[in-house]
């Protein structure tokens, strides 16, 4: 019960206080005219006869310079104060930009007056006629709905160019609290073809509002072009320009972080560089670390003696070899380790191998068998991949950790611009700040930089892809090219299904191929080498396919790598003008 009178007290506290301040000083008469020229312009005068009942310096007239329309974009309009006046005479002011409102402080601040004092506030609006297809629409809020006290009574007063037809003019009024669509009286035409509104006492918070259309070709006024809306458009949402900056600012980073040093004229190689396998050699050549340079890896380990490769019927039916025409091998294959030492491995190459033949499979295992298994030594595999050639000084930084930097940075500009867009209801910055996010996210696949060491590698690199693809010496000649032979060739494989070279590479050496190489045992009575071609594309697809695959229960789903596989109309308080005021 207590607490009950307690609230009362309070509500009648405020309603004291609203009240002294309504009394203390009103808006008696609030007469407007407002002027469109024949461009487009309007020149507004507000007379505003005010009466103090306690001393005040003066009134406060806030006008909005800026709006948002239904997108959350920024809309403004060129507003120039012309003349402010106290009864017909000078009178101090200020004018300054507070927010969205222009704020124009009306009287001395040494002295104040009471009774009733007229208020002449003359301005000049540009850039306050929306353009439709077929009409010009002048939407115009006169008092605004933000004042902090009464107004008695309204009128607006607009003067239309000569030339239009007032019978082919409509209009209509809106009375109220912002967003009512309460109708104001009738519009009255005078003789001198003013178009005349009126309103009874408003509250604060209420205002009018005014809707005029006028038929294009009674005001023929060329509407701003595309250009000019776009420049306004830019000068009102500066945040427009943040994916320009963005886009800038990243060339800027990748030219001083993410450049690669300068590559020299490519000459063709014969060996690859000194000291990488054929692991590196495909990480190198595009900063990745894929499946594809694994299937190379383990090319290679068999190339250099640690296994072989045997290929094992499967073929159980029509069905399998259905499979078989449409490039799904039903083959079978068998990795078999072979004895020796591993001391001259990488750390990967011996990390791969231990992936391979595990505890349980320590001799022979099938390709098969590493389905749904594999796929939890990829990350391990990848992690030496990159940090061998940081320590060989190719790289400064993980490639993967650098693009993933950029790829969360670039994620979360697109996250945050969806919140922008939601929650502050701003289309065009949530759009402006995602935009950004991807432009951060296009740079993140080229932002790893190699070393000065590791471009001169990829040097090597390239020269030996260019050997690869044009190694007919029938057709070209090469100074000191080493003869084509089937050990060249088992040299060189590995690095070129690394370079995705295989078909062209094994197509070189057609006539020299008579015997399959002794770490690769095929199914076929003979050996062709466009069925070993064929066989080492099914071999790498299958493992490729073999390595990735994980069960549906894994971490992170079904695959474990990454690689290549407000402004509108028809109620009180919209349009332009508004704003409010009160004393001070």
């Amino acid at each position: 019960m207590r607490s009950t009178r307690v609230l009362l007290l309070l509500v009648a506290s405020l309603s004291a206080i609203g009240l002294s301040t309504v009394a203390s000083l009103e808006i008696a008469q609030f007469d407007a005219a407002i002027v469109l020229d024949a461009e487009g312009v309007l020149h507004v005068t507000e007379q505003l006869t005010a009466t103090f009942y306690t001393p005040y310096h003066g009134i406060e007239r806030e006008i909005p310079v800026s709006y948002r329309d239904s997108r959350g974009g920024n809309v403004t309009i060129d507003l120039d104060v012309d003349r402010i006046a106290l009864d017909g005479g000078t009178v101090p002011y200020t004018a300054r930009r507070v927010g969205r409102d222009l704020l124009l402080q009306i009287g001395d601040p040494n002295r104040t007056i009471t009774g009733t004092h007229v208020y002449t506030i003359a301005y000049t609006v540009r850039r306050a006629i929306v353009f439709h297809d077929d009409y010009l629409q002048l939407y115009w809020n006169v008092t605004g709905n933000e004042w902090r006290i009464p107004i008695r009574q309204v009128t607006a007063a607009v003067i239309l160019p000569g030339a239009v037809d007032r019978a082919t003019v409509s209009s209509t009024s809106y009375v109220g609290g912002f967003g009512r669509t309460t109708r104001g009286g009738p519009t009255l035409i005078s003789e001198t073809g003013e178009l005349r509104f009126s309103a009874g006492q408003l509250l604060p918070g209420e205002g009018l509002t005014i809707d005029v259309s006028i038929p294009r070709d009674q005001l023929p006024i060329e509407p701003p072009s595309t250009g000019q809306r776009v420049l306004w458009f830019l000068e009102a949402n500066k945040y427009a320009m943040l994916p320009i900056l963005a886009l800038i600012g990243m060339i800027l980073v990748w030219f001083r972080v993410g450049r690669d040093p300068r590559k020299r004229t490519i000459a063709p190689a014969f060996e690859p560089p000194a000291g990488m396998h054929p692991g590196e050699a495909g990480v190198l050549i595009d900063d990745r670390a894929d499946l594809r340079d694994v299937s190379a890896m383990l090319i290679g380990l068999a190339v250099n003696g640690h296994l072989r490769i045997e290929e094992v019927d499967e073929t159980e039916g029509l069905g399998d070899r259905v499979k078989a025409l449409f490039g799904r091998s039903a083959t079978e294959y068998r990795f078999v380790r072979r004895p020796g030492s591993t001391d001259d491995l990488s750390e990967v190459e011996r990390l791969l191998l231990d992936a391979i033949f595990d505890e349980e499979h320590p001799e022979v295992r099938t390709l098969s068998s590493l389905e749904n298994r594999f796929y939890t030594h990829l990350p391990a595999i990848k992690s030496k991949l990159y940090s061998g050639l940081i320590e060989k000084g190719y790289y400064p930084h993980n490639p993967e950790r650098t693009r993933g930097f950029y790829r969360f940075l670039g994620l979360a500009g697109l996250g945050l611009g969806a919140v922008l867009g939601l929650y502050v209801q701003s289309l065009y910055l949530g759009i402006a700040v995602g935009a950004c996010g991807l432009v951060v996210l296009a740079f993140s696949p080229i932002m790893p930089r190699k070393t000065k060491e590791g471009v001169r590698a990829l040097e090597g690199l390239l020269g030996l892809s260019e050997y690869i693809r044009r190694a007919e010496v029938d057709r070209i000649e090469y100074h000191d090219a080493p003869e084509k032979s089937p050990k060249l060739f088992e040299k060189l494989l590995p690095y070129a299904i690394a370079m995705n070279l295989t078909s062209i590479w094994t197509k070189q050496f057609e006539g020299l191929l008579d015997e399959p190489p002794d770490w690769y045992v095929g199914r076929a009575p003979v050996f062709r080498a466009n069925l070993f071609t064929l066989s080492m594309l099914y071999l790498t697809s299958g493992m490729e396919r073999s390595f990735v695959s994980a069960p549906r229960t894994a971490p992170g789903g079904r695959s474990a790598w990454g690689g290549r596989s407000t402004f509108g109309g028809g109620f009180s308080g919209g349009g332009f003008g508004g704003g409010g005021g009160g004393g001070w």
